[in-house]
């Protein structure tokens, strides 16, 4: 009894497909595994070399690092920045002809703006006992015949922005029984010009760190590249696109983006470990509980997304230009 011979299909003749959803499920399925294989194939060459893939990350995870340190720190800046918006001051120092009941008056009479929040006078003798207190020059400031410090008005406004702070200063300033205006909280509106100026080079430094992520990614997949010609070549022969023989190395570029973020999240947890134990010293002596935070969920997720995105981007750039020079 002869045996059946296996019927072959003529890869002209195009395949009829009795369950269209079944032929799309099988074919991205099959896709799915395709990937797959190619995905572990290109993280075992990885592997093969872990002292040249192990520098290449940490060149990826420090180039990510410097700016969304920088990013970081401005956030700590802006919290910071907020929990002190409320201790910012006015003092009206009034003229010397302004009698105790006539500053009360004043004092009164800013109460009942809408943009001053609150006002305490402080009378020229009271000013004169917290300087004593502060200074502990109190024994001296007694044999003083005469006090040289005049009554002022301590008040805090309701908006503490510093274009709203400006704008009360000024109107106060043409008030009759005032001499100096003095805004307390200049030391803030300097450390928001410091947390804009460093916004501003994180920003620049991002996109240098974009392109040097790309020449690096892309001299490495070049590399890969030429070790990998006579493969190439045979991937062509047999009639695979570029864009075929470049799936390993796309998926290179991916993991060394990927690594990269993962790695520069855990750097940040070190340098922010580092920084807080020297800060905290510093902070105790303002009676602060202040601390520099992390990244967090989200900006830890962006910046892994954004180095698998910026390996990817380079390999496909890289690969496709290296790939297409390569003739059979």
């Amino acid at each position: 009894m002869s045996a059946t011979k296996p019927r072959t299909e003529n890869p002209n003749q195009p395949r009829v497909k009795r369950n269209t959803r079944a032929g799309q499920s099988e074919s991205f399925v099959d896709l799915v595994k395709r990937h797959r294989r190619i995905a572990r194939g290109s993280a075992s060459r990885l592997l093969q070399t872990p002292a040249s893939s192990l520098v290449t990350l940490f060149v990826v995870a420090v180039a990510l690092l410097l700016p969304a340190l920088l990013f970081g720190l401005n956030s700590n800046l802006a919290s910071l920045l907020a929990g002190f918006q409320d201790s910012a001051q006015v003092t009206l120092y009034l003229q010397d002809n302004v009698s105790v009941a006539d500053g009360q008056k004043v004092s009164e009479g800013l109460l009942t703006r809408s943009d001053i929040e609150y006002a305490i006078y402080v009378s020229p003798s009271q000013a004169l006992d917290e300087f004593g207190a502060a200074s502990g020059l109190g024994d001296l400031l007694i044999e003083m015949t005469a006090n040289p410090l005049p009554g002022a008005i301590v008040l805090t406004p309701a908006d503490v922005s510093p274009l709203a702070v400006d704008e009360l200063a000024r109107q106060l300033q043409e008030l009759p029984q005032v001499d100096v205006v003095q805004i307390d909280s200049l030391w803030l509106q300097r450390l928001a010009a410091i947390s804009n100026l460093v916004s501003a080079i994180g920003s620049v430094l991002a996109v240098i760190v974009i392109l040097g992520l790309f020449f690096v990614v892309g001299n490495t997949i070049k590399l890969a590249i030429e070790n990998r010609k006579a493969e190439i070549l045979v991937i062509k022969l047999v009639g695979g696109s570029d864009m075929y023989a470049a799936r390993p190395f796309l998926y290179t570029g991916l993991l060394y983006g990927l690594g990269g973020g993962i790695l520069a999240t855990l750097l940040q947890g070190i340098v922010l470990a580092t920084f807080n134990s020297n800060l905290e010293g510093l902070m105790q002596l303002y009676e602060s509980g202040f601390q520099l935070r992390g990244f967090g969920l989200m900006s830890s997720l962006l910046i892994i997304v954004a180095g698998a995105a910026i390996g990817w981007a380079a390999a496909l750039m890289a690969s496709l230009r290296h790939i297409r020079a390569i003739n059979p």
